[in-house]
């Protein structure tokens, strides 16, 4: 039995009479908790920004694959249309004049159910009209032939449709079902099992608004159909269920960190819709223990079937070859894992035929002369005459051909692996042979990426192991050779965990003799390389007094066995957060009114609220006012909006809503003057020398006494918009202190 989910979705139309729909952020969401082998445990599909032929067709095959005893989820988001007595679907190309021609009619979805030898369906239908869109698709009132499990949800339903209109937002439903599924609020009974009819309850009570509620229809046959797993963690007595507690990869998320994988994967999906030949380097930044490759693990969870992902351990690939060598092999695994068997063979001989190309000469001589001696060889042994005797004799020297054989094929393969780059010798034999070899290492990794339809991510872990050679020359080789590959119209992404204080005396290792030269006041030459390389620094969230006691309680596996009184004040909380907060203080208040506990429920929610695009840009536009502050490049105010946004998400999760200003006033000092920022983050105290000179030798040791006492630097931290930042609110800023 399989369990197949499919997540179809389109945010940009040629219809204008669509504009304003952005259900990017929601696809994502909901693959990842499908996606999910703790959760939902379903192969996921995702298919976006396509035309209405791909979609049938897509849909059509995804039915027809499936035997009787598969599981199908169809996740439809998007657009939606009416029109004469039927509703649709819209893709890309969809034209609501013409629909019946350019849009999913629910009746040909319904036909394609009933023609399946599939006889288990979860339908989700998230889309203006997807109400009656349900309706028609099961005839509700009329059996559905062949006894067939089936559970569908709509975002709205019928009724309230025909009184008000498409009345539909992006985010209530999918909200609702990814946080239903991922904290096992819809598993009502706790057995660790989240039922058809479960699944349609929870989301028919908690997905909804004033003018928008969800329905949902669930067949006899369906009702104890498993929709989903329950990560819930049941309460036990203290001390009687104590498992040992192992240093490794954390699989259960006890510390927030699969939400912080939210924001992240959500920040390059959306990088990659906007810009999708421009690349986009992320750094997670945290010393050793604080949890990095687990957030790779999350991450990887999320966006496994919507991204090519190539999972590269720097320290067991540093003693292995070139730092190019070992990033190309990566990725072309990663893209031919990425096909079937026969898509697998198909593009290892075609990359032979690009190798030898770009390989020149050498390669093809070689392969010339064999041709030629095996050919040479076959016509010498082939009969002359078409007799039995003559083939007989052939059959008796059939052994020496292949004795002769041998040796040519191993000849052959001393060339692939020494000319065509298979080994970490023919890398190097490569490297130092050609004119231009890098170009060509470039151009070959374009070649790669036009292979795959999804594009590529690159998530490079433990890159604080290896030395600072090592180091250099593998952030060189991402910066000069894969990121900027020359006609790839998707551009590579990369996430690179790894501690920044590491990365950073790698570089001033490798050119000591530039740093006096080079670098600037409050921003060492390490810092000078890293803002050339990153485009986002990610920080890990801190260890908080509260995050510490429930780190501690869930792995003693202690819990509160569900408080009916801090669920329903969540619950009201959150409704808010989905149907009322528009703008980032909207959404730190609501935070702000939750008790402790329910705070602890709601982070996730409110840092995606803030992950919204129209929340995103009303932040933005707010920030401009920090702009004279920064600097007069583009390229500043740029990098001081990722920062803030970054540290806005970080101490969302922790729980602490410190205020806009004075986070953005923060984020100037980090932006501008990253080594005093470090240092204020050690030493919050050490204010005091910059907001009175006189102390600043008391405060500061050598090298930053120059900038720390500087009318710049007591500029913006003096500064009315948000300030003065004193120690309280520093220590707010970092999450030393919970607001």
């Amino acid at each position: 039995m399989a369990r197949k989910a499919l997540i179809v979705g389109s945010s940009r139309f040629t219809d204008p009479s669509f504009e304003g729909l952005d259900v990017t952020t929601e696809a994502v969401e909901v693959a990842a908790v499908f996606g999910d082998e703790a959760i939902g445990g379903f192969e996921v599909a995702s298919l976006s920004e396509q035309s209405n032929t791909t979609v049938f067709s897509v849909i059509h095959r995804f039915f027809t694959a499936a035997g009787p005893e598969d599981v199908l989820l169809l996740y439809l988001i998007g657009g939606g249309v009416q029109g004469q007595g039927e509703w649709y679907f819209a893709s890309t190309d969809t034209d609501a004049r013409y629909a019946a021609t350019s849009a999913m009619s629910s009746r040909a979805l319904r036909h394609y159910m009933e023609t399946s030898y599939c006889r288990k369906f979860v339908l989700i239908f998230d889309f203006p009209y997807s109400g009656a869109f349900a309706e028609s698709v099961m005839w509700i009132g009329e059996d559905f032939p062949g006894e067939r499990a089936i559970v569908t949800v709509s975002a709205t339903n019928a009724l309230q449709e025909h009184e008000n209109g498409p009345a539909w937002s992006a985010g209530v439903l999918a909200d609702a079902l990814v946080d239903g599924l991922r904290t096992g609020r819809a598993d009502a009974d706790r057995d660790g099992v989240v039922t058809a009819a479960e699944f349609g309850a929870f989301l028919g009570r908690e997905a909804v608004t004033p003018v928008q509620r969800a329905r949902y229809y669930v067949t006899p046959a369906a009702e104890h159909l498993r929709v989903a797993g329950s990560p819930a963690v049941h309460g036990t007595t203290p001390g009687s269920d104590v498992e040992w507690a192992a240093d490794a990869t954390a699989r259960e998320d006890f510390l927030h960190r699969d939400e912080l994988a939210g924001v992240l994967a959500l920040r390059l999906t959306d990088a990659r819709r906007r810009r999708p030949d421009v690349s986009f380097l992320v750094h997670v930044d945290g010393a050793w223990g604080t949890g990095k490759t687990t957030l790779l693990g999350f991450l990887r969870r999320r966006l496994d079937g919507t991204f090519v992902l190539v999972e590269f351990d720097a320290w067991r690939q540093a003693r292995l070859g070139r730092p190019w060598w070992t990033l190309l092999t990566a990725a072309r695994d990663a893209i031919a894992a990425d096909r079937g068997w026969w898509g697998r063979r198909w593009l290892r001989s075609a990359e032979v035929f690009a190798r030898a190309h770009r390989t020149g000469a050498p390669y093809a001589f070689a392969v010339l002369v064999l041709v030629l001696l095996v050919g040479g060889l076959a016509f010498w042994l082939w009969p002359r005459q078409g007799t039995a005797g003559g083939w007989s004799e052939a059959a008796k020297v059939v052994g020496t051909v292949v004795a002769a054989m041998i040796p040519f094929w191993a000849g052959a393969l001393v060339v692939s692996r020494f000319l065509l780059w298979n080994s970490a010798r023919g890398a190097k034999l490569f490297e130092e042979s050609g004119t231009n070899p890098m170009a060509e290492v470039s151009a070959h990794f374009s070649w790669l990426l036009g292979r795959t339809r999804k594009p590529l991510l690159f998530l490079i872990d433990d890159l604080d192991r290896c030395g600072h050679e090592e180091v250099v020359g593998l952030l060189d080789t991402v910066q000069t050779v894969f990121r900027n590959a020359p006609g790839a119209a998707s551009a590579p992404l990369f996430v690179v965990a790894a501690d920044g204080a590491w990365l950073r005396k790698s570089y001033e290792s490798k050119y000591p003799v530039f740093e006096h030269c080079v670098a600037r006041p409050g921003k060492s030459l390490g810092y000078l390389f890293l803002e050339k390389l990153f485009q986002i620094t990610v920080p890990m969230p801190s260890f908080t007094t509260a995050l510490r006691r429930l780190y501690i309680d869930r792995l003693l596996r202690i819990s509160e066995g569900g408080n009916s009184e801090i669920e329903s004040e969540a619950a009201v909380l959150r409704g808010r957060l989905r149907g009322e907060a528009g703008r980032e203080r909207e959404i730190l208040d609501i935070l702000d009114e939750a008790s402790a506990a329910a705070k602890a429920e709601l982070v996730g929610d409110a840092t995606r609220a803030l992950a919204q695009p129209v929340v995103r840009e009303r932040t933005e536009h707010w920030l401009r006012k920090f702009a004279p502050l920064i600097s007069d490049t583009p390229r500043g105010f740029n990098q001081f909006v990722n920062t803030y946004t970054a540290h806005r998400a970080i101490r969302t999760l922790e729980g602490n809503t410190v205020g806009t200003d004075t986070l953005a006033l923060w984020c100037v000092v980090r932006v501008r003057w990253p080594d005093l920022f470090d240092h204020l983050e050690a030493e919050p105290s050490s204010v005091a020398g910059i907001l009175d000179p006189a102390l600043v030798s008391d405060h500061f040791p050598e090298r930053l006494r120059e900038v720390a006492a500087s009318a710049s630097v007591r500029e913006v931290v003096a500064s009315t918009m948000g300030g003065p930042l004193y120690q309280g609110r520093i220590e707010q800023c970092c999450g030393a202190v919970e607001s």
